[in-house]
């Protein structure tokens, strides 16, 4: 094998480089000597027309054979390959887990120290294939070969490849060879890259480490598309098999999400078409070189941007920085809707014509569009990728409008600019033609809110909406499966167009995804974008997205069987979105139902008081409420009162009812020419009604206005014709001899302008909206707001019917205000409906019809869109309720510690805060307040959930709680005055809530801030937590870390510290300090139960080992006892105070008093007495465990086995030394404690860093400040400060963290993995 088969590329794999020779040939045996083979390399030329299929089987070929693992057809090669996915020695899986830098805020560490604000934009794909059918039996077998080759090649190379041993660099090339063919067709060849992707399973990380950077550089220097063709190469893979892979793809490239959908992706995009639109002109044909393609440059892909736009260092009056840096911009509606909220037309001239649309859609949103300029609007005009123009790129410029042709428009814009007469060929007058559209839409959106069209391939659009959507959902949804295409009963056909409709689903979701920010609610419509939800919260999980469904959810029995390519994504995607709104309760049932029997894995709930199921799946929750659409009731009556209106309306009267009988009746219906709206149906009723009733033949007419519209789908031309020649059947069957020009029958289809429309509504007696399925049918409202003296006859498929009903329209006690048609089949009722309505009297009518219009007026358009956007009723919000119960009260604090979790992220990112956050604590705190009995004792139930029995009662003090919600309010609204930058003003509002009141607290924090200022900057910072940087619960799992307090110590760590942890008595989990903590991980280390056992991330844990497993067996026997113990009635409150019962990593800790005293001496006592002696019965000679006791707790520890001795905090800044080595001896060191038990912890520090210590201590207790003291004069420390409260200590670190310029000089000096050297002789011989 030549060295130029076997040359290993730069850092793959961890093996050695070795120089690679440009291109590497690799001859094809039948072919001619003078015919160029192709290349084994892969990413290595620009994406050709070519069909690749030929050339990568070829390609799959010669790597097989240069493993010496050839495939022949028809045998099976499995048994010649080891296929087992066990790790080697030489695979770094520990790398690989710490590698979760880009996954989802919600599935990952939330920020490291330093936050990396890379950013960037991707054009949208290039998509130049068309799915096709094989067409013979012949290419179905060459199909079926090629695959099986493909697979092959797959299993070989990974399997050689895993074990980085010889030739795994060209098995590498193998894979990506085959990745190369499914990128150039990724919707055609999505079998092949699933086939890839399950067979990487836990090796994707490193896979895509490897070859990313060559996908980079492909797009970077010919222009391919590949990056956004991987992307939704992997949104197909999750959205198909509900996965989260994107995810590794964000773990393997930490970049690559930031430069796809970053703050400034837009900038980015545009650096990276302008290459494009270079290359496009000029095709050089010697290799360009990449800035950042290569290997060595990816992590830093972000010098295209930032070398533009790094964020400069503001200076601050007074050398003070602000605490918070928050951006105060207004949440914007971004509304994706496949219809879009105009037309657009082109005049005979040439140039466009924009007007404002009248849709349903628009009627509903347009209101809440329309209050803010900045609100977006992403929709399809209709103006997408044609077929000859396929090969170039789609976009969005920094404006926000679309960028079509944008190879070609580069040349028309130099034209333009030079005011050239140049002639322009048929493509340029085709970009022109669209940069006049640019014009007028960009004049549209300096008048109202942004309107963003969204381009797409024709292709692909025509099959995502003639197909998926409307022969497909559109039946299926409305429960007609008659008129689901039969083309669907074909598995391949279904696939293959639901490929179409999952890429233009991608389409809108990348483009609202690149135009919104952290704070904007993206608000997705209908049945069109269903999938949007699962592919927004793949590309950017941190994002809150709703989605409302207008039309009815009632699939057939067989939709999640014969159907399940489409059905199950969809119900999946659906339980993505934050919240999903039904137009009926009925439509919510259903989908309920569906996700119940059909959907494993999924946790539901339903909540009475506010009408919202909650749905949990895959670690996602979403919302499900009901809000009956509704119209804008001012805008129908204002014109319903027009004197020209009423004019207008009695010339139809009179021009209809002129040719009838006396007595007659007008029966109005208008709708779309649909088969959901019941038409053929009803005017079968209507014939029936004559032959029944023929005494009203002569006096009744049905005028019926159904407005054609897609002729174009067989099934609804079908329809139509049917429906028409019926009428034409009527009105021949059906003639009154004395009424010669009477019909029974008068059918338009062409649509009616809304004066018209409501004159209508007006002139008619009775209004018939009777469809087989309908999702609201807003005409039946439309028509009583307008008329509320009409009668109406209303099919229970209607949504309004529906709503009416629920609000006891159509009951035995509140009367039947309308005719209800049960089944639209049944002619019989039916007809019998149209003739209680033709005679029933105008004083019965107008009392029903004035009813309907009272309740109508006042549910309109704009309480349904407020309730739908309104925050309160969704999952997200903690609702305010009654507190009587254990689990309650847990379950609330539990709420709050999430809710200040994403407050606390918003803050350090910069994020605007949500209007929601401060609802949840209002509400939460209120829930307590209203349930205590007096001042703030709350008392509490036994519960299933506490597993105490009935009848148990306690009585709380939850002072602290409240105290803390009140500060994180106040909090909230500092951080979004317009004083959020005066760190002054923040400490001043901690100090309105000190009990000596705001100046002696600005006093104290001065003092306090002044010696934390001294050390400039500290290379490790140690603390405990509870009563030192917070005051004490009355429970341990209500000891929830405020909001106020994580920012502040986030932000200590990040400018005025290096390595910071918090060590505390308390256990990791299980009631322990990660279920209580608010911080983000990256700031701080925990190590819990006295620093036995450590914690940085997921990644990074470690524990003591010094005691053995038979001591632990002793302490597992000894908690069990003590759990009994504490069953017992008499010792039960201790379970439920301060820090219960506690099992640590080799201690345990039992509560003794609550933080108010209220426990009785005598209890306590007994308490005392029982714990020693179950002590003493396991260890009668004290040589395994010792009990300890401090204000508030009984301590018993498992002793170490060096020199016997107990397990202390300074023991846990041994251990975290031993394993991360923080360079102790170099640099200053700050301690804070609280009590006795953080002495040891000050100990070690000094012993290492002597007079480079700084310590503050949260006591007023003499006796332990002496102690302090005198342990830090014996090392010559004397930067000693004692403060009275967390709170001052707190206030001290704001202030410090805002007026404290660091030190770069300091920093830099900070070798924080250096070995430790004591650092005078003194502090030598101390250790």
């Amino acid at each position: 094998m030549s060295e130029a088969a076997t040359a290993v590329h730069s850092y793959a794999n961890g093996i050695d480089q070795v120089a690679t020779p440009p291109d590497v040939i690799f001859s094809i045996e039948g072919e001619p000597q003078n015919q160029i083979s192709p290349k084994m390399d892969p990413f290595d030329r620009p994406k050709h027309d070519n069909d690749p299929i030929e050339d990568a089987v070829k390609r799959c070929h010669k790597v097989l054979e240069r493993l010496e693992c050839p495939f022949i057809a028809g045998k099976d090669k499995d048994g010649d390959i080891d296929e087992s996915d066990e790790l080697t020695e030489s695979e770094d899986h520990d790398e690989m887990a710490n590698e979760d830098d880009g996954i989802p805020a919600n599935e990952r560490k939330v920020e490291t120290r330093k936050m990396d604000c890379t950013t960037g934009q991707l054009v949208a794909p290039k998509y130049s294939e068309k799915i096709e059918t094989a067409s013979s039996a012949s290419e179905s077998s060459d199909d079926n070969e090629y695959m099986a080759v493909f697979k092959y090649t797959i299993r070989t190379c990974y399997t050689i490849w895993k074990k980085r041993q010889k030739n795994s660099e060209i098995a590498l090339k193998g894979l990506m060879i085959i990745l190369e063919l499914c990128l150039n067709q990724p919707a055609a060849r999505d079998e092949i890259f699933s086939a890839l992707v399950e067979t990487l399973g836990f090796n994707t990380v490193t896979f895509w480490k490897n070859v990313v950077p060559k996908v980079f550089d492909s797009d970077l220097t010919f222009a391919t598309p590949y990056r956004e063709a991987l992307l939704f190469s992997l949104v197909l893979y999750d959205v198909n098999y509900s996965k989260n892979r994107l995810r590794e793809l964000y773990a393997a490239i930490p970049g690559f999400r930031q430069s796809m959908l970053g703050s400034r992706a837009k900038q980015f995009g545009e650096r990276y078409r302008h290459l494009q639109m270079k290359i496009a002109r000029s095709r050089a044909s010697s290799r360009m070189s990449s800035k950042v393609g290569s290997m060595e440059n990816l992590p830093s892909m972000s010098s295209i941007v930032n070398e533009v736009f790094i964020d400069e260092e503001q200076t601050h009056v007074g050398n003070q920085q602000p605490l918070v840096d928050m951006s105060h911009d207004k949440q914007r509606v971004i509304n994706v809707s496949n219809a879009p909220p105009v037309s657009i037309s082109r005049k005979t001239s040439g140039s466009w014509e924009i007007k404002q649309g009248s849709g349903g859609l628009v009627a509903c949103v347009d209101p809440v569009m329309s209050a803010d300029k900045k609100n977006i609007w992403l929709s399809n005009l209709g103006v997408n990728m044609q077929e000859e123009l396929k090969e170039h790129s789609t976009t969005t410029n920094s404006l926000g409008l679309p960028l079509i042709k944008q190879a070609c428009a580069g040349e028309v814009f130099c034209v333009l600019e030079r005011n050239e007469k140049k002639e322009l060929t048929p493509k340029q007058q085709a970009v022109e033609s669209d940069m006049s559209l640019l014009s007028v839409l960009n004049t549209y959106n300096k008048h109202s809110y942004q309107l963003n069209p969204v381009v797409v391939n024709q292709d692909d659009y025509d099959t995502y909406y003639g197909g998926i959507s409307n022969g497909l959902l559109w039946p299926a949804l409305h429960n007609l499966p008659q008129y689901i295409s039969t083309c669907y009963d074909d598995p391949e056909t279904l696939r293959n167009q639901w490929c179409a409709y999952v890429r233009v689903n991608y389409l809108f979701s990348i483009n609202a995804a690149r135009n919104s920010r952290a704070q904007d609610f993206i608000w997705i419509h209908d049945y069109h974008l269903m999938l949007c939800g699962h592919i927004m919260r793949s590309l950017e999980s941190s994002l809150e997205i709703g989605f409302f469904l207008h039309i009815p959810f009632q699939p057939p029995a067989n939709f999640m069987t014969k159907y399940k390519t489409v059905a199950d994504p969809i119900i999946r995607a659906l339980l993505r979105f934050t919240k999903v709104g039904f137009q009926t309760s009925r439509d919510r049932e259903t989908f309920v139902k569906l996700v119940r029997d059909h959907i494993k894995r999924t946790k539901v709930e339903y909540d009475s008081r506010l009408d919202r199921y909650t749905i949990e799946h895959e670690g996602w929750t979403c919302s499900l409420g009901v809000f009956p659409v509704s119209i804008k009731i001012a805008d129908f009556v204002n014109i319903a009162k027009n004197p020209q209106t009423i004019i207008e309306a009695e010339e139809i009267r009179k021009q209809i009812l002129g040719k009838c009988a006396e007595g007659g009746q007008l029966f109005f219906s208008v709708e779309r020419f649909d088969y959901t709206k019941g038409i053929s149906e009803k005017l079968r009723a209507w014939q029936r009604y004559f032959e029944k009733y023929p005494d009203r033949i002569g006096k009744d007419v049905l005028l019926q206005v159904a407005v054609t519209n897609r002729r174009s789908v067989d099934s609804y031309r079908q329809y139509q014709d049917d429906v028409m020649a019926l009428a034409d059947l009527i009105n021949e069957k059906f003639k009154s001899e004395e009424y010669p020009d009477w019909k029974p029958v008068i059918f338009e289809t062409d649509g009616l302008p809304r004066s018209r429309l409501i004159a209508h509504y007006l002139a008619m007696d009775i209004g018939v909206v009777t469809p087989s399925k309908d999702g609201m049918n807003l005409v039946a409202k439309e028509m009583l707001v307008c008329n509320p003296t009409a009668s109406l006859v209303l099919s229970t498929g209607a949504g309004t019917e529906v709503q009416l009903s629920n609000a006891q329209f159509y009951s035995e006690q509140e009367g039947k205000c309308y005719h209800r048609v049960e089944n639209i089949a049944d002619t019989e009722a039916f007809a019998n409906n149209f003739f209680a309505a033709a005679t029933e009297s105008k004083d019965t009518r107008v009392k029903h019809g004035e009813k309907i219009n009272q309740f109508l007026c006042v549910h309109d358009i704009d309480e349904w869109s407020d309730q739908f956007l309104d925050p309160k009723w969704t999952h997200e919000v903690i609702s305010q309720c009654e507190v009587k119960q254990l689990g309650q009260f847990y379950a609330l604090m539990s709420r709050t510690a999430q809710t200040r979790r994403q407050i606390v992220e918003c803050v350090l990112k910069g994020l605007p805060i949500r209007p929601h956050f401060a609802i949840s604590l209002e509400n939460a705190k209120n829930s307590l307040e209203t349930s205590c009995a007096e001042g703030t004792k709350l008392t509490l139930e036994a519960d299933e959930e506490s597993g105490e029995e009935k009848g148990f009662k306690i009585t709380y003090d939850i002072r602290d709680e409240l105290s803390e919600m009140e500060k994180d309010l106040a909090f909230l609204a500092f951080i979004q005055s317009d004083e959020y930058e005066n760190a002054e003003e923040f400490i001043k509002t901690i100090g309105s809530f000190y009990e000596g009141g705001p100046v002696l607290f600005k006093n104290e924090v001065k003092q306090a801030a002044e010696m934390l200022q001294q050390g400039i900057h500290y290379n490790t910072f140690f603390t405990d937590r509870d009563g030192t940087l917070k005051s004490y619960a009355c429970s341990y799992p209500t000891s929830v870390q405020p909001a106020y307090s994580a920012v502040i110590q986030a932000q200590f760590a990040r400018r005025c510290a290096t390595f910071c942890a918090i060590v505390t008595t308390a256990p990791l989990l299980h009631t322990g300090i990660l279920e209580v903590a608010t911080i983000p991980e990256g700031y701080y280390a925990y190590g819990a139960s006295a620093g036995r056992e450590w914690y940085l991330n997921p990644a990074q844990q470690f524990k003591d080992r010094s005691f053995s497993a038979v001591d632990l067996t002793l302490m597992n026997k000894v908690f069990e006892l003590i759990e009994e113990l504490l069953e017992k009635p008499e010792f039960k409150t201790f379970k439920w105070i301060g820090s219960g019962i506690q099992k640590h990593c080799g201690h345990i800790t039992i509560a003794k008093q609550d933080v108010n005293g209220t426990i009785p001496t005598r209890k306590v006592t007994r308490l005392y007495e029982e714990l020693v002696r179950i002590v003493n019965d396991f260890d009668p000679n004290g040589t395994t465990l010792t009990m300890r006791e401090s204000d508030l707790d009984f301590k018993i520890y498992v002793k170490a086995k060096l020199k016997g001795r107990i397990f202390n905090k300074g023991h846990g800044i041994r251990l975290v030394r031993e394993k991360l080595k923080p360079n102790m001896s170099k640099g200053n060191c700050l301690v804070c404690g609280d009590n006795e038990s953080d002495i040891p912890m000050l100990e070690e520090c000094l012993k290492l860093a002597g007079s480079k210590v700084y310590t503050i201590w949260v006591t007023t207790d003499k006796s332990l400040q002496e102690k302090v003291t005198h342990l830090c004069d014996r090392y010559s420390c004397k930067n000693i400060h004692f403060v009275s409260c967390p709170q001052v200590l707190l206030g001290a670190m704001a202030y410090a963290t805002a007026h404290t310029l660091i030190d770069e000089r300091n920093r830099k000096a900070d070798n924080y993995y250096d070995s430790d050297t004591p650092i005078d002789a003194e502090e030598a011989g101390s250790n």
